[in-house]
């Protein structure tokens, strides 16, 4: 095959490549970097499933080219030439790959593109669950030019697990739009706690629960909301009825109001048994809500412990309902707090940040001077 080869003043082409579009952090990252480069580059997504939504309408009324290429099998052969020939004829030269999925086929489709360069990412603190995965995300590391990490905790994972070349390992933190975060009203005088996410094992929706349970057993008339959609949902929903709490747990499903949703709760809990860096966590930071989070993957990085949020130690649920107490008792922390994680995300997680640090990266690989 043959490359296409950009000239010094023409466009750059860029392939950031994904496994799906639908709601999630990784994509909801790869969307507002896909929007937020500026010229000369010229990013055009793969994804890698015809699951595109809702990322994949957004990313093309912003402009951005969008190709789906499903898999007819699990890890199949014939994805990694159709993607190959795609970013051929799209003058691809330096591919950015999201996630495993992606950054498995971007490695083998840039070894029939020798001009293209490749970026693998880590983005998520959990072990590949077979041996074919974790070997194929190895060899991914190892042939990328570079491995961006969201999150200094990430890349040592990924070093650990994976041998990520750490003379190639860059970080750059998950970045937030602060301007569609407003003035943050709180439920009025009750207690509304919320989280986001998809509803999967990795969220820990069961502790969620029993923490739920013992802030009602102090505070009888608070209120749970859960926004996200996954394979738990109805069983956690079963059990939500089985113990007696449907009248203080609600199920949201999902929400196209962010800002919205945490304009009007007290609080916002993470109680994840593994992250990467929770979009979640900046999302609540920027809307002025006070967090309570686990202490997991790149979590106490974002999050300044008893500053602009409470960490608890993984799989704490007492130590989650304490934390949260403590801030239902005391306003004026809440706001202090609230202030305080607002000017983090402003100052340290925001999109200009993010897309700045990520094409220093790209103009580094590319020899563009400006890295």
């Amino acid at each position: 095959m043959s490359e296409t080869v950009s000239k010094p003043d023409s466009k750059i082409g860029l392939g950031l490549v994904i496994g799906q579009l639908t709601y999630g952090g990784a994509e909801g990252q790869l969307y507002e970097l896909a929007r937020g480069l500026p010229h000369p580059w010229k990013p055009i997504v793969y994804c890698l499933s015809d699951a595109r939504e809702p990322y994949g309408s957004k990313l093309e009324a912003a402009g951005v080219t969008v190709r789906c290429i499903p898999g007819l099998i699990p890890l199949d052969p014939f994805r990694v030439l159709r993607l190959a020939r795609a970013m051929r004829r799209d003058g691809v030269v330096l591919a950015h790959a999201f996630l495993f999925i992606a950054s498995a086929y971007t490695y083998l489709a840039t070894r029939l593109l020798p001009r293209t360069r490749f970026i693998a990412s880590a983005r998520n603190c959990k072990p590949e669950p077979s041996r074919i995965r974790r070997e194929l995300m190895r060899r991914a590391f190892a042939g990328a030019d570079a491995v961006i990490a969201n999150s200094a905790e990430m890349s040592r994972f990924a070093s650990l697990y994976y041998d990520s070349p750490s003379d190639r390992s860059h970080v750059v933190y998950n970045g937030v739009d602060t301007a569609r975060f407003g003035v943050h009203r709180g439920s009025g005088g009750g207690l509304e706690i919320g989280t986001i996410g998809r509803i999967e094992s990795q969220k820990n929706l069961d502790g969620f629960l029993e923490a739920a349970a013992a802030v009602l057993a102090v505070r009888p008339q608070a209120r749970f909301r859960i926004v996200g959609t996954g394979s738990e949902r109805e069983r956690l929903e079963s059990k939500v009825k089985a113990v007696g709490l449907q009248a203080s747990v609600q199920f949201l499903g999902t929400t196209d109001d962010v800002p919205g949703f945490l304009a009007d709760i007290d609080q916002f809990w993470l109680t994840s048994d593994w992250e990467g860096t929770p979009n979640v966590v900046l999302e609540a930071m920027a809307a002025g809500v006070p967090v309570v989070a686990t202490r997991v993957g790149g979590t106490p990085e974002v999050v300044s412990d008893s500053h602009s949020g409470l960490l608890v130690e993984r799989g704490d649920m007492g130590g989650v309902a304490q934390a949260s107490l403590r801030l239902a008792a005391d306003a004026e922390y809440r706001q202090r707090m609230g202030i305080a994680a607002r000017a983090a995300a402003s100052e340290r997680f925001s999109l200009d940040a993010m897309v700045g640090a990520t094409t220093e990266v790209y103009d580094t690989i590319l020899g563009r001077g400006g890295g």
